[in-house]
C-alpha cells in the first residue's frame, strides 16, 4: 500500500464525462471553491420581521442624510424601503377619493366589508387604504377601517369587497351593530395604490409569436392599460405578452427614483423614518416637465455627478397626443434641472435611438460608460457634455442578454448571461469558457427567462446567476437552480434551489444586493421573506430560524495507470477544516446552548467501468441486473486521524457531505492508501 494525495482541479466540469476529466469535480451543492478548494457555503438567517407582499424582483441598497441605510424591494404588489429588519411602504398612489364619497356596508357574522364609491377604478387584488372613517357601529371600529386592505372582488364599476382584519391579521367579524350601507361618515377617504403586477410572465408568448412581424391589435401594459400595437409588437388574444413586474431603482442624491417597467417614473424625498409615498416625478414636489410616461428603465448618467436622468425605452416628446412607446429611444434630463425632460435652445435635454435591435432591455451604468442592451446588441453611451451631452456607439451587434436582471458589473468589467452562453466586457467583448454551459442552457425555462437574475457575492468574488428549469410541477414556475462564477479564479459550480436532503431548506431567491451598504449580502426569497446571507452555516425558514442546510460534492473517478487495473483501498487519511462551525448564530435553544462536533460523511465509489450504475435500483425503481458500484463511508471530525475504509475497483470517485446543522466545513488534500490490485475481477 502507498499513500497518494487527492488533489483535485478547482470547479465543476459538466460538459464532459466523469472519467474524461480525471483529476476534477463533477457535482456539488451549497459548496463553493476558494483558493482552489470546496467549503460548504455560508448560511442564512431572516432579516425582516414578516413577509412582504409579493415576489420582490429588486433590491437596492442606499444611505441618505445622517447615514441612515435603507434597502428598497420592488415586488409585483409593492415598493418597500426596508431600514433595520423594518419594513415601510411607499407603494405610489394611483388616485383618491373625494372625502365621504367611499361608503362601507356590512352585514352580521361576515367579515367581507362592500365599499361604494362611484368610478372607483380599481381591479381586484389591488390595495386600497382608507383614512378618515368612522365606526360603523359595532366591532368594525374606525381603527379597523383605517388602514390598508387588499382588495378580494369587484362587483362592479362602482363597488368592490374587502376582509376585516383585527391588529393581529385575523378576520373580524361584523356585529348586529356594524350592520347596514352607507356607513363610515362623511370624511372617509380612499387612496388607491397603483395596480399590481405580475408575479411571473406569460409562457411562451411575446414580441414576435406566431406569425413574424404581423401588427398587433392591442398591447397590454403594466396595471392593464391597452393601446394599439405596432409593427413587431405582441397582438391581442393568440401572442398577447402580459410581463412580470420589473421595479429598477436608482439613487438621486439622498433620494430614490424608481419605475415600474413600461410605466412612469417615480421619486421618494428622503425621510429618516418613511412615513410618506413615492410621487410621480412630473407631480409635486418634483414638477417635472415632460417626463416620459411609459420608460423601461431609469437610470442616473454613468459621471454620477451632473445627475442627468436617463429613461430607456420611453415615449418620445412631446407627449402631447399620447405617443406610443420607442422601445429604442434613449431620452435624457436637462443638467440644470434634472427633472426637465423639454429639449429646447435653453436647455441640454435631448434624446438618440438605438439602431438596431427591437427593443432595449437593460441600461447597466459602470466607471466609463452606460451599457444599453438590446436583445441582439451592446451599445455604449457615454457622457461627453457640451451641446451633444451624450454620444451613443454600438460595441456589437451579435450579443444576446437572457434577462433585464442577468446583468452585473464588478471591477470594471461586465458579466452577464445570453441565451446559450455567458459573456463579460471589460472593454471588449469575451465568451467565458463556462465548464457547466450544457448542464444550464440545455434545462432553463426560456418561457420564464425574465425571472432569471444575477447576483454579486464581492467578498468570494463570485457571480451567480439563479434561474427556473423547464419542467417543473405547477401552476407557479419559479427559481429551482444557481451557477456561480469564480471570476478571481476562474472556476464554476451551481446547485440547485430546494436541496436534495430531507429538511435541506429552500435557497430560491429573487433578488440580490451584494455587500457596500450594509456588511452582509441580502436577498428576497420566493417565500416573501428578505434573508441576510453568509452569517453562520445554517438555512433559515418560516417554521426554522436555524434550519441544517445539507451541501456536498463528488469528485470525477480516478484510476491507476491506463486504467487496466483494479484500485485496492483500504484507508483514508482526512484533510478537513471545521472552523466557524458552531457560531453564535447557528447554536439555539435546541441544543440548550451547546456547541455540537461537527462531522462530514467521507465516501468513495469504485466501479469496475465508467458506464456502472452508482445505485442498486434505477430512477423507476427497478432492480439493476448491471454491476453496481460499491460504496463505502465513513464519519470524519475534527480528531479523526484516518479512517479504513475498503474498496475495490478499476476507478474510484469520493464525495464529501454533510446534513447535520451548526457544520461548517472546508476540504484540503486527503490522502488514501491504496495499491494496484492486478486486472481481473
Amino acid at each position: 500500500m502507498a499513500l497518494r494525495k487527492l488533489t483535485f482541479k478547482p470547479g465543476i466540469n459538466r460538459d464532459i464525462t466523469d472519467y474524461a476529466q480525471e483529476g476534477g469535480w463533477y457535482e456539488c451543492n451549497k459548496v463553493r471553491f476558494f483558493k482552489g478548494f470546496p467549503k460548504k457555503i455560508g448560511g442564512w438567517t431572516k432579516y425582516t420581521a414578516t413577509k412582504f407582499n409579493g415576489i420582490c424582483r429588486s433590491l437596492f441598497s442606499f444611505s441618505g442624510l445622517e447615514g441612515v441605510k435603507y434597502l428598497a424591494g420592488g415586488t409585483n404588489e409593492k415598493v418597500i424601503l426596508n431600514a433595520g429588519g423594518t419594513s415601510f411602504n411607499i407603494t405610489p398612489a394611483r388616485a383618491a377619493s373625494g372625502a365621504g364619497h367611499a361608503t362601507f356596508a356590512a352585514v352580521t357574522g361576515s367579515s367581507t366589508i362592500t365599499v361604494t364609491e362611484v368610478g372607483h377604478g380599481t381591479a381586484a387584488g389591488n390595495w386600497v387604504t382608507f383614512s378618515g372613517a368612522d365606526t360603523l357601529g359595532g366591532v368594525i371600529t374606525a381603527a379597523i377601517l383605517n388602514k390598508e386592505y387588499k382588495i378580494d372582488a369587484i362587483s362592479s364599476t362602482d363597488v368592490f369587497t374587502f376582509t376585516a382584519l383585527d391588529a393581529d391579521g385575523n378576520a373580524i367579524a361584523a356585529n348586529s351593530s356594524d350592520n347596514g350601507s352607507g356607513k363610515g361618515g362623511g370624511s372617509t377617504v380612499a387612496t388607491y395604490q397603483i395596480d399590481i403586477g405580475n408575479p411571473t410572465g406569460a409562457e411562451g408568448l411575446g414580441w414576435g409569436a406566431g406569425l413574424w412581424n404581423r401588427a398587433g391589435a392591442t398591447v397590454t401594459l403594466e396595471g392593464g392599460t391597452t393601446r394599439a400595437g405596432g409593427w413587431g409588437e405582441a397582438r391581442s388574444g393568440s401572442g398577447i405578452f402580459s410581463p412580470m413586474r420589473l421595479v429598477y431603482f436608482t439613487r438621486y442624491q439622498d433620494d430614490l427614483l424608481f419605475n415600474i417597467r413600461y410605466g412612469e417614473i417615480y421619486r421618494w424625498v428622503w425621510e429618516s423614518t418613511p412615513t410618506t409615498a413615492a410621487a410621480l416625478l412630473s407631480a409635486s414636489p418634483s414638477s417635472g416637465t415632460e417626463v416620459p410616461n411609459e420608460v423601461t428603465q431609469v437610470l442616473i448618467a454613468q459621471d454620477n455627478v451632473s445627475n442627468i436622468i436617463i429613461a430607456l425605452g420611453c415615449t418620445p416628446y412631446p407627449a402631447s397626443g399620447t405617443p406610443d412607446r420607442d422601445p429604442l429611444l434613449i431620452r435624457w434630463s436637462d443638467v440644470t434641472n434634472p427633472f426637465n425632460f423639454t429639449p429646447s435652445d435653453t436647455t441640454t435635454a435631448g434624446s438618440l435611438t438605438v439602431q438596431n435591435g427591437s427593443q432595449i432591455l437593460r441600461g447597466v451604468p459602470t466607471n466609463r460608460e452606460t451599457l444599453v442592451f438590446t436583445e441582439s446588441t451592446l451599445n455604449s453611451l457615454k457622457f461627453i457634455g457640451g451641446f451633444d451631452v451624450f454620444r451613443l456607439d454600438e460595441i456589437s451587434s451579435n450579443t444576446s442578454l437572457v434577462a433585464p436582471n442577468a446583468v452585473i458589473t464588478v471591477d470594471g468589467a461586465t458579466y452577464w448571461m445570453g441565451l446559450n452562453k455567458f459573456y463579460k466586457y471589460d472593454g471588449r467583448i469575451n465568451t467565458l469558457d463556462c465548464t457547466v454551459q450544457d448542464e444550464i442552457f440545455e434545462n432553463y425555462d426560456l418561457d420564464q427567462a425574465d425571472q432569471i437574475f444575477a447576483a454579486l457575492n464581492s467578498k468570494y468574488h463570485e457571480i451567480w446567476w439563479f434561474y427556473p428549469t423547464a419542467v417543473q410541477e405547477g401552476a407557479n414556475p419559479t427559481i429551482t437552480h444557481y451557477v456561480a462564477y469564480n471570476y478571481l479564479e476562474n472556476v464554476w459550480f451551481y446547485g440547485d434551489c430546494d436541496g436534495t436532503s430531507a429538511g435541506d431548506a429552500s435557497f430560491s431567491r429573487t433578488a440580490w444586493q451584494d455587500t457596500g451598504i450594509y456588511e452582509k449580502p441580502y436577498a428576497a426569497g420566493t417565500d416573501s421573506n428578505i434573508y441576510k446571507h453568509e452569517t453562520g452555516n445554517n438555512a433559515a425558514t418560516d417554521s426554522s430560524p436555524h434550519a441544517a442546510m445539507a451541501s456536498f460534492i463528488t469528485s470525477s473517478q480516478v484510476s491507476v495507470d491506463q486504467g487496466d487495473r483494479f484500485v485496492l483501498m483500504n484507508r483514508i487519511i482526512p484533510d478537513v477544516d471545521f472552523r466557524n462551525s458552531n457560531t453564535s448564530t447557528d447554536i439555539v435553544a435546541s441544543t440548550g446552548g451547546a456547541t455540537v462536533t461537527p462531522t462530514i460523511n467521507f465516501s468513495v465509489f469504485a466501479k469496475k467501468y465508467p458506464g456502472a450504475a452508482t445505485y442498486t435500483a434505477n430512477e423507476s425503481g427497478e432492480t439493476l441486473t448491471d454491476a453496481v458500484t460499491a460504496i463505502n463511508s465513513t464519519t470524519v471530525d475534527q480528531y479523526t486521524q484516518q479512517a479504513y475504509m475498503r474498496a475495490r475497483g478499476r476507478s474510484l470517485a469520493f464525495k464529501v457531505e454533510s446534513s447535520a446543522a451548526n457544520v461548517a466545513w472546508e476540504l484540503g488534500v486527503p490522502r488514501v492508501d491504496f495499491r494496484p490490485d492486478g486486472r481481473r475481477g
